[in-house]
């Protein structure tokens, strides 16, 4: 009888095992995607290739959107080409999706959005180094500073030229302002994803300045998200490896979409930010006699200055990176502040701090193709 109940102990415990084993995490990292992306039209394309060489991005690229607030087609083209050392990426800077729908004010954009009829001309170290401090994009006068390029040729330009002042007649008193409104020196900005009600941004956190079309935060546009953290065992909207390659940061390093495959947890998904926010109340910085916007009315988070570092609370460093189970260093998507790369541990390619006058929209608007 003693070894019945012996027998029977070891077998309950192989099947618990076994069980576990089923419906647990994986126990090996499954294989990194590598699949190269289709070229020609890849309007609406969502990405798959997790390779962090961009010279893996070798190709031309083709999309015709919609803006739907002009009722306009626009042709859009992204070309990339790379020797040893560098990969260099020209676009006319109009995404592969359509623009303008579902804003956040529900409002047209306060101006058009153009295509650059000089192309941008950006140029992305094949081989970065990652540093230990960090290089964070600052915006400068006449000088347009980009956070990234995405592979549809749009840029990620995380900064923010709405501010807090006084003088604004809006409820928060939060509007973009003159530049002795906003300008380089202001106090408070206001982060244009967490102030829906002023800022107008479409489905894809994009909107235009001076024609320019560009990203302010995370998006869905060339990567699939969902609403959970975690990715289900069987989902076909990302590869188990983690979201792909979505564009590159300044400093050469690829930016990639939300997901990533945790090796501890043995699970795909969402990283998270290690930024948090202060708790009390603000106060002004030194030399300055501006009034400060009290948290009772305008809660902590809307603002730049609201944020900090706090190194581990999360996932990523400083600037939203870490090095994946493949060992490769990359910055990430994320759905809360900084939303992406804020800064660089590399060293940041000159042509991502440009003049003003790199984008030029055309003026008379005569490559402009009407819908009808």
């Amino acid at each position: 009888m003693r070894n019945i109940i012996l027998l029977t102990f070891i077998f309950v415990g192989i099947f618990c095992s076994s069980a576990r084993v089923v419906s647990g995490p994986r126990l090996t990292v499954p294989e990194n995607n590598v699949t190269p992306n289709p070229q020609g039209d890849i309007t609406d394309l969502k990405l798959v290739n997790r390779n962090p060489d961009c010279g893996s991005y070798v190709g031309s690229y083709s999309a015709r959107i919609h803006d739907t607030q002009q009722n306009i087609i626009y042709d859009s083209y992204l070309t990339i080409t790379a020797d040893n050392n560098i990969c260099t990426l020209i676009s006319n800077n109009i995404p592969h999706h359509d623009v303008g729908a579902n804003t956040t004010t529900g409002t047209d954009f306060s101006s058009q959005v153009a295509p650059n009829v000089l192309d941008y001309v950006l140029t992305v170290p094949r081989h970065p180094s990652k540093g230990n401090r960090a290089s964070y994009v600052r915006k400068q006068g006449g000088r347009i500073t980009l956070n990234g390029i995405m592979l549809n040729g749009v840029d990620l330009d995380m900064d923010s030229a709405f501010c807090y002042n006084i003088e604004f007649t809006t409820p928060l008193q939060i509007g973009l302002g003159t530049r002795s409104q906003c300008g380089l020196f202001a106090d408070w900005y206001a982060i244009p994803a967490a102030n829906p009600d002023y800022v107008v941004l479409d489905e894809y956190t994009g909107h235009p300045f001076g024609g320019r079309y560009h990203y302010h935060s995370d998006n869905h546009g060339l990567s699939n998200v969902e609403e959970g953290d975690i990715l289900e065992p069987n989902s076909n909207i990302v590869d188990a490896s983690g979201s792909p390659v979505i564009g590159f940061a300044p400093d050469g390093f690829p930016i990639y979409g939300h997901y990533f495959y945790d090796t501890e947890a043995g699970v795909t998904r969402k990283a998270k930010s290690s930024w948090t926010t202060y708790t009390t109340e603000r106060e002004a910085p030194i030399g300055s006699n501006d009034p400060v916007p009290p948290i009772s009315t305008h809660v902590r988070g809307i603002f730049v200055e609201d944020w900090y570092f706090d190194a581990g609370r999360g996932d990523l460093d400083e600037c939203n990176g870490m090095t994946d189970a493949y060992g490769h260093y990359g910055y990430y998507y994320t759905e809360d502040y900084p939303y992406g790369p804020l800064c660089s541990f590399g060293t940041p390619e000159p042509s991502f701090n440009m003049l003003n006058t790199a984008y030029d929209d055309g003026r008379a608007g005569s490559h402009f193709v009407n819908k009808d």
